[in-house]
């Protein structure tokens, strides 16, 4: 189904850079790209559309450079954030599978070529995932997923050597390369872990990773080095880790779509948010990724809610 969208604001989900303040939520009407601070303390009032609709698709230029393009045919969806049409011209798909193909535009090979990183990540119930991150978004990358804690394990020259090792590593060590986004979020609330068990998790599942390449020959000739290296949790994300770490956490239990939230921000872990809707209120973490697809308009901005 197709609908007109020139008033529509898009919500793009929550993304993060290390050289901005805090998190941001992104917003597109049509070309308008804008950008909502998730910072501490911050209160915010949430206009959220009940409808999902198509993001649209992203191409690479000839310098490895992005674009995002909106959805010629503004088409609603059921799941997922991009319609047929949309995922078919989308460059990004490339980058899965051009170590195994060599196929990809003349923008993913540029992108492709800067050295990438190998790690290990875990999340608040245990499962924990091998992937890889660009040299540019080396940080960001495990930001956006919300990992609790990570650890990089291997550094490759390319990005087609490093998707190589992630794909023995899931063969020969059994860790998966995806984690579902509501299992991050039930994994947050549900306190079957703390900080501490979940570190042993992580420092084990990425020695045995590590100890499996070491064992390789040949992994110098495609420029490849092992690695033990903790990923810094940002500061913003602390608070969510440490109200689940102390079995504080209690899940957002209203629907988001076609409602309007009130939130007082109290930190973000990768496209979740610690939040309360006032004092005196209970902080309960919401699964953002419930925006991302949705019309979401800012209908308040305020120091306090008042209930």
């Amino acid at each position: 189904m197709e609908f007109a969208s020139d008033h529509r604001q898009l919500c793009h989900g929550i993304s993060f850079s290390e050289h901005e303040r805090a998190p941001m939520l992104r917003l597109r009407q049509a070309e308008k790209w804008s950008t909502e601070y998730l910072e501490a303390n911050r209160s915010l009032s949430l206009r959220i559309g009940e409808l999902k609709f198509c993001l649209g698709y992203i191409t690479m230029n000839s310098d490895g450079s992005r674009n995002t393009l909106p959805c010629p045919k503004n088409k609603a969806l059921r799941t997922g954030t991009q319609c047929e049409r949309c995922r078919r011209l989308d460059h990004s798909k490339f980058m899965h599978h051009f170590h195994k193909t060599g196929e990809a535009p003349e923008g993913m090979r540029k992108y492709l070529e800067q050295p990438h990183f190998l790690y290990v990540a875990s999340f608040a119930h245990g499962a924990t995932k091998v992937g890889t991150t660009s040299t540019q978004s080396k940080w960001t990358r495990l930001a956006q997923q919300g990992a609790v804690i990570a650890r990089y394990i291997a550094r490759a020259a390319d990005g087609a050597a490093i998707r190589v090792l992630e794909d023995l590593v899931t063969e020969h060590v059994g860790l998966s390369q995806q984690v579902r986004q509501k299992s991050k979020i039930k994994g947050l609330a549900s306190w079957e872990l703390d900080y501490a068990q979940l570190d042993q998790i992580n420092s084990e599942a990425a020695s045995r990773a590590r100890s499996f390449l070491g064992a390789q020959r040949g992994l110098e000739t495609y420029g490849v080095q092992l690695r033990d290296e903790l990923w810094e949790q940002p500061a913003f994300a602390r608070p969510v880790v440490d109200a689940w770490d102390t079995h504080a956490l209690h899940a957002w239990n209203t629907a988001l779509g076609g409602n309007t939230v009130n939130l007082r921000i109290r930190g973000v872990l990768g496209q979740s948010i610690l939040a309360d809707s006032g004092e005196g209120t209970t902080v309960r973490l919401l699964d953002a990724a419930e925006l991302k697809t949705r019309e979401v308009a800012i209908v308040e901005n305020c120091a306090d809610f008042r209930e």
